[in-house]
């Protein structure tokens, strides 16, 4: 016999007994009296520094504080540690797990969830998109974000003309130009083809000139087709699915869901892989092609948003300030010299 603790599983209050094994039988005497046979009694997993916990066939519990008394007890019961727990106690196999823990997650992060996130995406019908972008806009037009475009209604026009002009009639988009200085001199492509262009990125395009020349226009054009191309591709909705795949796989690790509330907010900061840039790039130059729009000028917009006021061009620099704002730009947009050189290289093509 050994004391112990008698919960019957309806309430929280704790009932002290005397427990005793024997005749194929558990025994409880004191303020509760039960017989519970030991085939129907189940020993939980045992953990050093914590009472023996027997649960019985009727919901209720007994927990034994005495560690020799819970180990003649779990000896009593023929409990014997499942393959798991017995691999635990041994270094080597520890280790092994935490390696293959590891692989998993990275194979998961890097492979799994973008090749599952293009399969959901494109299988999502496209009110999904619709549904998505409006969203989204809603959420940046209540938070005040989106305020009246400061530019004058001439740039206003020839920015839209150029959006009729290399826009393809099977992807349906609308630019939205707006003062955002959360956004700073960049532009982003929603899901329901929504294009958000800063005042800044116009700015930052014209520089000191002050009007829309040839060059100019060849480069907001391909900054336009670089974000329809994102549409076009259904980026955004790839990078929702998969944000929601990662913070499944967060939670599903951690027990913490509330990154899984968070997901509408990334539709408002898409960052896009290197990859989906690179597919936006390829889609951005076969539509300027399409369009007899040269791809060299945004080749060095590019260039100049990397290196900023470094890189001389007499009359075409941007005050410093809107350097300063274009690193927004270029977080979600990872510039490089081979971006650079592949639009160049589709010039000479």
């Amino acid at each position: 016999m050994t004391t112990a603790y008698f919960f019957d599983g309806r309430s929280a209050r704790r009932h002290e007994v005397a427990l005793g094994v024997g005749d194929g039988a558990i025994t409880l005497v004191g303020a509760i009296d039960r017989r519970y046979a030991c085939g129907d009694t189940r020993v939980a997993e045992p953990f050093e520094g914590t009472p023996t916990v027997l649960y019985f066939p009727d919901g209720a519990r007994c927990e034994v504080d005495e560690p020799e008394a819970g180990r003649m007890l779990r000896a009593a019961l023929g409990y014997r540690a499942s393959r798991t727990v017995r691999l635990t106690a041994h270094t080597w196999a520890v280790l092994a797990a935490l390696v293959l823990l590891v692989a998993l997650i990275l194979v998961t992060t890097f492979w799994g969830i973008p090749t599952a996130a293009r399969k959901i995406a494109d299988e999502l019908p496209p009110s999904v998109d619709r549904s998505l972008g409006e969203s989204a806009v809603d959420a940046l037009r209540a938070s005040g974000a989106l305020r009246p475009s400061r530019l004058s209604d001439e740039w206003l026009a020839e920015v839209q003309q150029l959006m009729r002009r290399v826009a393809p009639a099977d992807v349906p988009v609308r630019l939205l130009i707006h003062d955002v200085k959360a956004f700073g001199a960049n532009a982003i492509a929603l899901p329901d083809g929504s294009i958000i262009m800063s005042d800044l990125m116009v700015r930052l395009v014209v520089g000191k000139r002050g009007t829309i020349g040839d060059t100019e226009a060849a480069q907001l054009a391909g900054v336009l087709a670089h974000e329809i191309g994102h549409v076009r591709l259904r980026h955004g909705t790839r990078v929702l699915a998969g944000s929601s795949l990662a913070a499944a796989l967060s939670a599903s690790l951690l027990g913490d869901f509330s990154g899984v509330a968070a997901l509408p907010g990334v539709l408002a900061s898409l960052s896009y892989s290197r990859e989906m840039e690179a597919e936006a790039d390829e889609y951005a130059i076969a539509l300027l092609r399409k369009n007899g729009i040269s791809t060299l000028p945004l080749a060095d917009l590019f260039e100049r948003m990397e290196y900023g006021p470094e890189l001389e061009e007499s009359g075409k620099e941007a005050p410093g300030w809107i350097w300063e704002a274009a690193e927004s730009f270029m977080s979600s947009h990872p510039l490089s010299e081979e971006r650079a050189e592949r639009l160049r290289e589709a010039a000479g093509e």
